[in-house]
């Protein structure tokens, strides 16, 4: 079977904006790397996977912070064709009050970042934040025969020759596209380290329950019976390692600078743990955790709904059915997690920084 390329972006109607607040606590740990940067008076940032704008907005304004007055500024937000750019252009007018001293074009580029996106030596600063580890291509789907658990696994092994490929091809191409002395900076998920605080174990349990959930539908009729056999997004996570190995095979385009990783909680997890304080109430507690699964699950939602949609339809849900369905599913996976003890776990990602300079 011929692998497709990956055209799908995040959830619309500012779904990712509103349920993207563990990519924000992303940036703001990638923000030490955009300080002291040398910045000519007329410069050129770029967003390489800009989604809409929540996160790239607050970056963008830290960067204007250090031009010189009078200084001009071009703002580029690259993404897929299919991004929900409507809820970026909302956001792009507060570009106007970022400073009165200088002079600001912000500007659009839709495309796969797995293309020229913009001229060549014409970037001074590029980044990507919680963007690099999407793949060029959907990955095959989930054998009939494979269990969940078997299938991710697999799909690691097999994704992880494809990730670096892409990886190689995204930094020759910003390799062009950024000047000599210029940046690039990354902040990208990477494998959970160690499960202390149990976040391997809540990841899997939030993944598990969205699929306890199709189940559930696929067994009621209200989804075919393939339906969660193509829905896992084309995604693979890199270490420091996997970056420098990349690195080594770009003709010395580039040098890491500055590398380190984080732990990232989601928001919602410490949220939850400040609302159970002081409170002996079984229920409320439980009201609580049940605000959490919430929270978590229309996080996930926001990145897996295009691709659930997708291939419910292609399998042959009827289109018109798809909105419901796929609330129902939510709702369903929100009950799976609080059942399977996914609400008393951190969901959480290791992320790995870094900033490269171009030789």
């Amino acid at each position: 079977m011929a692998q497709a390329a990956n055209t799908l972006a995040m959830a619309g109607d500012n779904a990712y904006n509103e349920n993207s607040g563990q990519q924000y606590l992303a940036m703001e740990a990638s923000i030490p790397l955009f300080e002291g940067l040398n910045l000519e008076t007329k410069a050129t940032f770029v967003d390489y996977g800009c989604s809409q704008g929540a996160a790239s907005m607050e970056v963008m304004r830290r960067l204007v912070s250090q031009l010189l007055p009078h200084s001009e500024a071009t703002l580029v937000f690259n993404d897929l064709p299919s991004n929900d750019f409507n809820s970026l252009i909302k956001l792009l007018l507060a570009t106007g009050s970022f400073d009165s001293t200088k002079t600001i074009y912000p500007c659009i580029a839709p495309n796969s970042f797995y293309n020229h996106v913009m001229p060549e030596c014409t970037v001074d600063i590029a980044f990507a934040l919680s963007s690099i580890h999407w793949l060029r291509q959907i990955p095959l789907p989930k054998e009939p025969t494979e269990g969940f658990e078997e299938y991710l696994r697999k799909r690691t092994n097999r994704n992880a020759a494809a990730a670096h490929k892409d990886l190689i091809e995204f930094l020759k191409l910003r390799g062009r596209e950024v000047k000599p002395g210029g940046k690039l900076i990354v902040a990208a998920p990477s494998p959970c380290a160690d499960n202390t605080d149990g976040r391997i174990a809540g990841n899997e349990k939030l993944r598990c329950a969205l699929f306890q959930a199709m189940d559930i539908l696929m067994d009621s009729g209200k989804l075919p019976p393939n339906a969660s056999a193509g829905v896992y997004p084309p995604n693979h996570v890199h270490t420091q390692q996997s970056f420098q190995a990349a690195v080594n095979e770009t003709e010395a385009m580039w040098v890491i600078e500055k590398a380190y990783d984080r732990v990232i909680p989601h928001p919602a997890y410490q949220a939850m743990l400040e609302s159970q304080k002081g409170t002996q109430d079984i229920e409320l507690h439980k009201s609580f955790e049940r605000e959490y699964a919430s929270d978590v699950v229309d996080w996930i939602l926001a990145v897996f709904k295009p691709f659930m949609q997708k291939w419910w339809v292609e399998q042959g849900l009827d289109e018109g059915l798809c909105e419901g369905v796929f609330q129902e599913c939510a709702d369903l996976a929100k009950v799976e997690f609080v059942k399977s003890g996914g609400a008393a776990l951190p969901v959480a990602q290791d992320f790995v920084f870094l900033r490269l300079n171009r030789c």
